[in-house]
């Protein structure tokens, strides 16, 4: 299941209620700056996951208090599904975004199941190709795709088991 702005809002919502713009925060400092997203598609999505019954909004306690969001029982259902279903052509992008929501919004079981589910998929995909003295665009390709995954899956192998932030506090 590929990612949407939804899912992961609803990654930070599982570990903690907050307001949209809260949440605006939490995606700009998990994905960086490059990545970050208007505070009307947080809004947007919000609104949508409402709509599906995974959030429920909360008044502020004063009149004019932003709402806070929460996760409903299915809205929980559906991140522990996205986040732990990890499907079989799983892009490189999908990784980083599994492996960056759970060090900052899991727990550290969570975290550990996304890294070894990550790992199961990506380690067959490896085609481990020897480099030959004669190549061409095609079998340069494939090198290059093999570096890569094996470079991802040694990061992965080497965040498991590490204290992350959360797990100090």
């Amino acid at each position: 299941m590929t990612a949407t702005l939804g899912d992961m809002l609803l990654v930070f919502l599982a570990d903690r209620p907050a307001t949209p713009y809260e949440l605006q925060q939490r995606h700009a400092a998990t994905f960086g700056p490059e990545h970050a997203v208007g505070i009307n598609r947080v809004v947007n999505a919000v609104n949508r996951q409402e709509r599906l019954g995974h959030v429920r909004l909360l008044n502020g306690a004063a009149r004019r208090a932003p709402r806070v969001c929460t996760l409903t029982e299915t809205g929980r259902e559906r991140q522990r599904a996205w986040l732990l279903d990890i499907p079989q052509q799983l892009t490189r992008s999908e990784v980083l975004d599994r492996v960056l929501l759970t060090m900052a919004a899991a727990d550290r079981e969570t975290f550990e199941t996304v890294i070894a589910g990550c790992l199961a998929v990506l380690e067959p995909q490896r085609r481990r190709r020897h480099t030959t003295a004669t190549v061409s665009a095609p079998h340069a390709l494939a090198e290059y795709e093999d570096a890569v995954t094996g470079a991802l899956c040694k990061w992965l192998r080497d965040l498991s088991g590490r204290t992350r932030d959360r797990d100090a506090a």
